[in-house]
């Protein structure tokens, strides 16, 4: 359901950006801003302010509601909280192109206060629905590197951010089994060795890393509509409609 959600949610919000780019004016990248997320990292709150015209300060923070996939007749139920805080910068910084005023490059650094992978298994006990297997305990400290396009308009207060990157790993997976009383030793110990191997090849360290994220922002430059923060374009056409007797920006 999650899934299908996002992709009707993408879709549509592309479908609007095609027809409003060509309604409203160009903006630069970064600009003060608020706004809800959804993406891989879950649901989430983000704060933008731009500290220079080509350098961006974001602060985030996700929540994953809780979601369970069934594979290979296991359950498996990942939990994730995190905050952390980004610098946007965009190397094409006074281009003409749509690409130069949209695109960025993201270093971060992360919190994870819940990152872990529950695995479940039908239970063996009547009236029981699952039982746990064992809980995959992900490294909760990450550096972030990604980039993204930003400020694609869909009205002058509302816009799209499309992020992408990954949450580098610091430390490998451990395997915590439960109720290991109930089984054999060794048998325990193959289990955790075989997991934990499994979980810390290149590709599930990736996977379990991934960060894919559509946000909605509202421009506070709009919202306050003072000098101070308007963006530089803004700024440059205000002075221009002033002289030109236009009083749409007053």
């Amino acid at each position: 359901m999650l899934r299908i959600f996002l992709c009707m949610f993408l879709f549509h919000s592309l479908c609007v950006i095609c027809t409003a780019q060509n309604r409203y004016p160009e903006h630069s990248a970064f600009s003060s801003s608020v706004g809800l997320q959804v993406g891989t990292a879950g649901v989430g709150a983000e704060f933008n302010y731009p500290i220079r015209s080509d350098l961006n300060v974001r602060l985030h923070a996700s929540y994953l509601p809780e979601v369970r996939k069934h594979y290979h007749g296991l359950i498996y139920q990942p939990k994730r909280a995190l905050t952390g805080l980004n610098i946007d910068w965009q190397p094409l910084f006074g281009g003409d192109g749509w690409l130069a005023r949209k695109w960025f490059v993201s270093l971060g650094f992360y919190y994870f206060m819940k990152h872990s992978m529950g695995t479940f298994r039908e239970s063996r006990v009547i009236g029981r629905p699952r039982e746990k297997y064992y809980e995959a305990d992900l490294s909760k400290i990450r550096p972030y590197v990604g980039m993204g396009i930003a400020r694609l308009a869909l009205s002058k207060h509302l816009f799209l951010n499309l992020n992408g990157g990954f949450f580098i790993p610091t430390a490998r997976t451990r395997i915590e089994m439960a109720n290991e009383e109930q089984y054999d030793p060794g048998s325990i110990a193959q289990v955790k060795k075989m997991e934990q191997d499994r979980y810390n090849r290149v590709w599930a360290h990736l996977a379990t890393s991934l960060n894919i994220q559509v946000g909605l922002f509202y421009n506070l430059a709009y919202r306050f509509n003072t000098y101070g923060w308007q963006p530089k374009e803004w700024k440059s056409k205000r002075k221009k409609d002033r002289h030109s007797g236009n009083k749409q920006f007053r």
